[in-house]
C-alpha cells in the first residue's frame, strides 16, 4: 500500500493549498467483507448451508488508472512544514486498494501518514481493520502497519485478530500475537494462535511461531513452528495426523504424515504409522508427472520387525499412466507384498480386504479411428497360501493384439481381431511351508494365436433391427513345459493344435410403444421382444487345451443375448440355441424411466458338451428363467430384484433384491438380500452357496446430525459339519455426526468378524471392536480416523454426499 502524494489528483492538490474539501458520506459496509444471509442475493443463500449465518463476499472495489491517487475528505488543513490533516471520511484509493479512516496526517517531508479512527484497508483479497495505522514509503517500498487490528482474506474464507498487522508492498502480512480461523465471525470453536505469524499470499503459504491450536478457548495441540497453506497450492510440513481406537480406548494405529513440495510436478510423503501390537511401519508415497511417464504414484511400507510375529513386514505398489505420442498411450501396475496376510494386518482400520492376487501389469496401446494394437506383459502374487499351484493363474507374457472394427462397405460391417499370447507359470514352487509341484496337464505352458473374424449386415428401423451374422473363429497351441513321457501319453495333446470354427447368428428384436394415463398423469409404455438364434458346431479338440483365460460369463438377463457361455479365448462353445425375452418400461413425460420389468430364457437345441474342465459332460438341453425388475415408484426410491429359476430341478439358482433410498439433504438407505445356490447333481439335491444381508444408511436428521450405521449378516442355515462363521454380523458400523460452519465429527463404533473363507485361510477368528473418531476443521484439515474413507466403502452412496467446506 502506497500514497506518492507528488503524483495526487486535483482533488488532493487542492487539499495541499489547504482549501476544504467536501464529499459524500462512506456507504455503510459490512465488517471484514462478512455479508449475513440477509444481505446476500436469493442465489447465494441457496448455495450456503443452513447452518451458515453468512458468508464473505471479496469486495469489488473501482479500479484507479496509473500511479494516480484519488482523496475524498470533509475538510483538510496544512502548515509551513509540509504536513497535511485531513478530518472526516478520509478515503485514499490507489489502484484497486482502498484505506479510510476518521481522520488522517501526512508528513510530506518524511513520506509517512497516521491514520486514526475506524480505519479500513481493502483491496480485492484482503480486508484489514483497527483502531490506529501508520504508513511509511521509502525508496519505493512501503510498509503500512495496524494496531489492534482484524483482518479476512475472503476468497479463502479466512479471518483472524493480532496486536499488530504489518502489510508489506509484496501483499505479505506479518502479525504479532496472532490468530486465524475458518469460522465465522462471532464463533471461535476452533482457532490457531501464535507469537507469531506470516501469511504470504504471492506463495499461498503461511508460518507461525509457537503456535496453539484451540478449541472452544481451550489449547489442545502445541508445536514451536508450523507451516500451513491459505489456498489450494501445495506446500511441505505435516498433514494431519490419524488414529483409531479399539474397544478398550487403545490407539490401535497412528499416522503422522509429512508432506515434501519437491516440484511442480513432483511430490512425496513420508507417514511414520504405528500400529498396536505390531511396531512402527515406514510408508512412503512418491507422485510425478512428466510427459513421458505421465502420471505415476509409488507407494512403499517398511516394518523392521513385526512384534507380533517376529518377522519383515513390507509392501511396494507402483501405478501409472499417460500418453506419450499422437494415438499412443500407456499403464502399468505393480504390487508385491511380504506375505499373504500384509494387507489385512498393516490397515486393521480399514475396509474388509479380501484380495487373493495382486496383478503386475504393463499395457501400450495404439488407438486411431477403427484400428486398435496393443502389447500386454501380465502376472500375479497369489496372496491366498490355500490357493494351490495348479489353480494359480497365468502368466501373460507378453499378449499382442490387432483389432480393426468395423469397416464398413455399403451397410455390411467387417471385423476383425488378431491376437499372440504366450502362457506360463511356475511349475514348481514352496506354498505354506511345503513344496507343490505340477505335473501332466497342469505344467502345461502354452502360445497362442487367435483370429476371430465376422461379417454381419445389420438393418435398423425405428420399430424394429435385425442383425444376420457369419463369424470364424480360429485358435492355434504350442505346447510346452510339460516332461516328455506325459507328452507322449494318450492323454497329451499334439506338441501343435490347431482349429476352426464358424459361428452364426440372428439377432432380431421390435419395438412398441403407446400413451397411456396413470394416476392423472400422461405416460408411456413400451414393449420391446427380442431374439437371437446361434449356431455353432461342437469341436472336440479344444477338451485337450488348458483353461488358461476362459470362465463363464455371469448370468443376467443381458447374458441370454450375449451369443457365448464363456469369456475369454480357450472355450468356443458348441451352440445351437434360441433366446427369447421381452422388456417393457414405463417412462414419464420427461422421459425418465419409472419401471423396467425383463423376462427371458434360452432354449438349447442339443446338449452342451465344452465345458470349462476339460471333460465331456452331458448338460440339459435347458436353461435358467430369467426374471429382472427396477421400479422408481418416485425419484428418491428405487426398488430392484433379480431372479434366475432353474425349472429342470424347480429352485431359484440366485435371488437379488434390494432398494435404494437416495433423499434429498443426505439422506441414504440400502438394503439387499442376496442368495445363491447350486445343484449337486450326484446327490441330488440343492446347495445353498450364500445368503447374506446387507444394509447402510445415511441419515441426515437435520442440517447439523446425521446417523449412520451399516449390518452385513450372514444368513445362510449351516450344517453341522460345515465351516461357519465365528458370528453371523460380518461387520457392523453405528455412529453419528455432526457439523456446523466451522468444523465436523464423525464418532463410529465398529464390528467385524472373520467370514467362514477368512479363517478357513488361516486368518485369525477373532472379533474386532474399535471406535473411530473423525474431526474435521472447516477449512484446515481433518484429524482422527479415516471415517469417510471406511464409509464410502461400506454405504452406497456416501461418495456423493453433500457436505459444506471451504
Amino acid at each position: 500500500m502506497s500514497f506518492n502524494v507528488a503524483k495526487g489528483s486535483l482533488l488532493l492538490s487542492l487539499a495541499l493549498q489547504g482549501i476544504a474539501i467536501s464529499s459524500p458520506a462512506r456507504a455503510e459496509e459490512p465488517s471484514l467483507s462478512w455479508y449475513p444471509r440477509a444481505l446476500l442475493s436469493e442465489e447465494q443463500q441457496t448455495q450456503l448451508p443452513s447452518f451458515c449465518r453468512g458468508m464473505y463476499l471479496a469486495p469489488q472495489l473501482p479500479r484507479v488508472a496509473g500511479e494516480q491517487i484519488e482523496l475524498e475528505a470533509d475538510s483538510s488543513t496544512s502548515d509551513a512544514s509540509g504536513g497535511v490533516y485531513f478530518r472526516g471520511d478520509v478515503v485514499f484509493r490507489r489502484q484497486d486498494q482502498r484505506l479510510s479512516a476518521d481522520e488522517a496526517d501526512w508528513f510530506r517531508g518524511l513520506n509517512e501518514g497516521e491514520f486514526r479512527g475506524n480505519v479500513h484497508f481493502v483491496s480485492d483479497d484482503l480486508v484489514l481493520e483497527g483502531e490506529r495505522a501508520s504508513l511509511t514509503q521509502t525508496d519505493g517500498l512501503r510498509q503500512t502497519d495496524i494496531n489492534q487490528a482484524s483482518y479476512s482474506l475472503p476468497s479463502q474464507h479466512l479471518r483472524g485478530s493480532a496486536d499488530t498487522i504489518r502489510l508489506q508492498t509484496d501483499g505479505t502480512l506479518q502479525l504479532q500475537q496472532a490468530s486465524f480461523t475458518y469460522c465465522e465471525p462471532g464463533s471461535n470453536d476452533w482457532d490457531i494462535r501464535a507469537a507469531s505469524m506470516t501469511l504470504d499470499q504471492a506463495s499461498g503459504m503461511g508460518s507461525a511461531w509457537h503456535t496453539r491450536l484451540q478449541l472452544a478457548g481451550v489449547p489442545v495441540f502445541y508445536l514451536p513452528y508450523y507451516r500451513f497453506p491459505i489456498d489450494d497450492r501445495r506446500m511441505s510440513g505435516f498433514l494431519n495426523p490419524e488414529f483409531s481406537l479399539n474397544e478398550d480406548l487403545q490407539a490401535e494405529e497412528i499416522r503422522l504424515p509429512f508432506y515434501l513440495n519437491l516440484a511442480p510436478n513432483l511430490d512425496a510423503t513420508i507417514t511414520p504409522h504405528h500400529i498396536l501390537d505390531r511396531g512402527l511401519l515406514w510408508e512412503s508415497q512418491l507422485r510425478h508427472k512428466t510427459q513421458a511417464l505421465g502420471d505415476g504414484e509409488l507407494n512403499y511400507a517398511y516394518l523392521n520387525q513385526d512384534a507380533s510375529e517376529d518377522r519383515e513386514r513390507w509392501g511396494i505398489n507402483y501405478r501409472q499412466n499417460g500418453t506419450f505420442a499422437d494415438h499412443w498411450r500407456h499403464s502399468w501396475v505393480y504390487n508385491n507384498v511380504s506375505d499373504g496376510d500384509y494387507l489385512k494386518d498393516m490397515n486393521p482400520g480399514g475396509a474388509i480386504d479380501r484380495t487373493t492376487h495382486l496383478p503386475r501389469r504393463g499395457e501400450v496401446v495404439y488407438q486411431h479411428q477403427d484400428l486398435h494394437f496393443s502389447v500386454l506383459a501380465e502376472s500375479f502374487q497369489t496372496l491366498d497360501d490355500t490357493i494351490l499351484l495348479s489353480n494359480r493363474p497365468y502368466r501373460r507374457l507378453p499378449q499382442l493384439q490387432l483389432s480393426h472394427q468395423p469397416m464398413r462397405f455399403n451397410a455390411w460391417q467387417w471385423q476383425t481381431r488378431v491376437q499372440y499370447t504366450h502362457f506360463n507359470r511356475d511349475d514348481d514352487a514352496n506354498i505354506a511351508g511345503s513344496r507343490q509341484t505340477l505335473e501332466g496337464e497342469d505344467a502345461l505352458n502354452a502360445r497362442r494365436w487367435v483370429a476371430d473374424t465376422a461379417l454381419s449386415y445389420p438393418l435398423y428401423w425405428p420399430f424394429a433391427s435385425i442383425e444376420p451374422k457369419a463369424e470364424l473363429r480360429y485358435r492355434h497351441y504350442r505346447f510346452s513345459g510339460a516332461d516328455s513321457e506325459w507328452m507322449n501319453s494318450a492323454a497329451a495333446p499334439e506338441e501343435q493344435l490347431g482349429y476352426a470354427v464358424a459361428r452364426y447368428s440372428l439377432d432380431a428384436g421390435l419395438f412398441f410403444e403407446r400413451p397411456f394415463e396413470w394416476f392423472g398423469q400422461s405416460q408411456l409404455q413400451t414393449l420391446e421382444p427380442r431374439f437371437l438364434w446361434v449356431k455353432s458346431p461342437y469341436q472336440r479338440d479344444q477338451q485337450q487345451v488348458p483353461n488358461f483365460d476362459s470362465a463363464n460369463t455371469t448370468v443376467s438377463y443381458a447374458s441370454l443375448f450375449n451369443g457365448d457361455r464363456f469369456t475369454g479365448d480357450d472355450r468356443l462353445a458348441d451352440l445351437d440355441q434360441i433366446s427369447v425375452g421381452v422388456t417393457s418400461r414405463w417412462l414419464n413425460q420427461r422421459g425418465e424411466e419409472r419401471l423396467r420389468a425383463s423376462l427371458g430364457r434360452i432354449h438349447y437345441r442339443q446338449d452342451r458338451r465344452v465345458q470349462l474342465d476339460n471333460s465331456d459332460i452331458d448338460d440339459l438341453a435347458t436353461s435358467s428363467t430369467l426374471a429382472e425388475m427396477e421400479w422408481t415408484p418416485w425419484q428418491p426410491l428405487r426398488l430392484y430384484g433379480t431372479l434366475e429359476w432353474d425349472p429342470y430341478h424347480d429352485f431359484a439358482r440366485q435371488q437379488r433384491y434390494g432398494l435404494r433410498f437416495r433423499g434429498d439433504g443426505n439422506r441414504l438407505f440400502n438394503l439387499a438380500w442376496n442368495t445363491e445356490r447350486d445343484y449337486h447333481s450326484e446327490h441330488e439335491y440343492t446347495v445353498t452357496q450364500s445368503r447374506q444381508l446387507d444394509a447402510g444408511v445415511f441419515w441426515s436428521v437435520n442440517d447439523r446430525w446425521a446417523l449412520v450405521g451399516r449390518v452385513l449378516r450372514d444368513l445362510k442355515d449351516y450344517d453341522d459339519d460345515e465351516l461357519r462363521p465365528v458370528n453371523p454380523v460380518l461387520e457392523a458400523l453405528a455412529g453419528v455426526e455432526y457439523q456446523n460452519c466451522c468444523w465436523r465429527v464423525q464418532l463410529l463404533y465398529r464390528e467385524t468378524s472373520p467370514s467362514r473363507d477368512d479363517f478357513s485361510n488361516g486368518f485369525s477368528t477373532d472379533k474386532d471392536y474399535s471406535f473411530m473418531l473423525n474431526l474435521q476443521l472447516k477449512g484446515l484439515g481433518s484429524f482422527g480416523s479415516g471415517t469417510d474413507e471406511l464409509l464410502r466403502d461400506s454405504i452406497l452412496g456416501y461418495s456423493r454426499r453433500q457436505y459444506h467446506d471451504y
